[in-house]
């Protein structure tokens, strides 16, 4: 019987409110950021000890993120021994959180291909690129007999199970005037400190493509229960200019255009975590009278699904079938269909 192993590769946040680990996390990802972006030490230390400082002086539970890609995996697992013929092992890693990606990569013993699968499905250099690095900077064992899956951002079937999510979900509203559903995505930078378009794949193409798809997606919905659908983004907004607009951009912009009724989906975020922990908040201080926020994918049966048969057709793709298009792994060469 053919042993896959398969590992759910998310962001990876704090767990808890202590300012060590939100330096630890804040200081990986930024590590991450400065190969690409200019940010010199001194200022990624700046940020991530006063980031650190404020999360641990407000106190609070810390981050949901980890725990509920755990939850994704051990729902995975439930779903992948259903099959016949093939022996699933899922696991959970992280690029800023142990355990850490990097020391995930190695394929271990007994088992004979791996599917890693990303977490954030709009791909660029700092998501699904920090798996492909990762891989080609171990044995080359490791990658020959991995499979990356991402292109997220493209899948029909993904769409599909954030409109069943979102009708599913969606609140009662009771403004009698026009209601807007917000898709909230994590924004990218789109011009350096100069002005210039940045020198790697930030993947701002992707994530508008993935938001126009939900959006006209969500448009054609019959006897949908929102007059209009926008997007907005979360930006960090260090190294130059980011996406645009942002969530209270938006909302200024609504309210002067008489929308009293305002629901917010991180359809970019899978599972609950910092971010939109803190989105019900932000649409309450913003000035839309009537707010809500629509959890996340989470453990959800229709995306744990969605992920099953994913992995299940990556097993038996050309080995890039599920790169981005600018993945180094396509230079290492394309592979064949996956022998089962």
């Amino acid at each position: 019987m053919q042993r896959v192993r398969v590992v759910l590769v998310a962001h990876g946040e704090a767990k808890r409110a202590g300012w060590l680990e939100n330096f630890r996390v804040s200081w990986r990802t930024l590590a991450h950021a400065a190969e690409v972006m200019r940010l010199p030490a001194p200022l990624r230390l700046m940020i991530c000890t006063l980031g650190a400082l404020r999360k641990r002086l407000r106190g609070g539970p810390g981050s949901p993120h980890n725990e509920n890609t755990r939850r994704q995996a051990s729902a995975l697992q439930q779903a992948l021994d259903r099959e016949s013929g093939v022996r699933y092992q899922v696991d959970a890693a992280f690029a800023s959180a142990p355990p850490y990606l990097e020391d995930q990569i190695a394929i271990p013993d007994g088992v004979d291909r791996q599917i890693m699968v990303s977490m954030i499905p709009t791909d660029s250099r700092l998501s699904c690129g920090l798996i492909c690095r990762s891989l080609l900077a171990s044995a080359p064992s490791n990658h020959q007999r991995t499979i990356v899956s991402a292109r997220f951002w493209a899948d029909h079937e993904l769409t599909d199970t954030h409109l069943a999510h979102i009708a599913a979900h969606f609140p009662p509203i009771t403004s009698d005037r026009s209601c807007c559903l917000i898709l909230v995505l994590h924004g990218t930078i789109e011009r350096d400190e100069h002005g210039r378009e940045p020198g790697f794949h930030t993947g701002s193409k992707e994530k508008a493509a993935y938001g126009d798809a939900l959006r006209s997606a969500l448009l054609a919905v019959p006897d949908r229960r929102w007059d209009r659908v926008e997007i907005a983004y979360l930006n960090h907004g260090v190294g130059g200019q980011w996406s645009s607009p942002t969530l209270p951009e938006l909302l200024a912009r609504l309210a002067t255009e008489g929308v009293q009724s305002a629901v917010a989906y991180p359809c970019e975020h899978l599972v609950e975590g910092s971010e939109t922990v803190s989105l019900p908040k932000s649409l309450a201080d913003g000035p839309v009278g009537e707010t809500h926020c629509l959890p996340c994918l989470n453990d959800s049966a229709q995306f744990i699904e969605f992920l099953a048969s994913r992995v299940r057709t990556a097993l038996h793709a050309p080995r890039t079938e599920y790169c981005c298009e600018p993945c180094p792994l396509r230079a290492v060469g394309a592979g064949q269909p996956q022998q089962s």
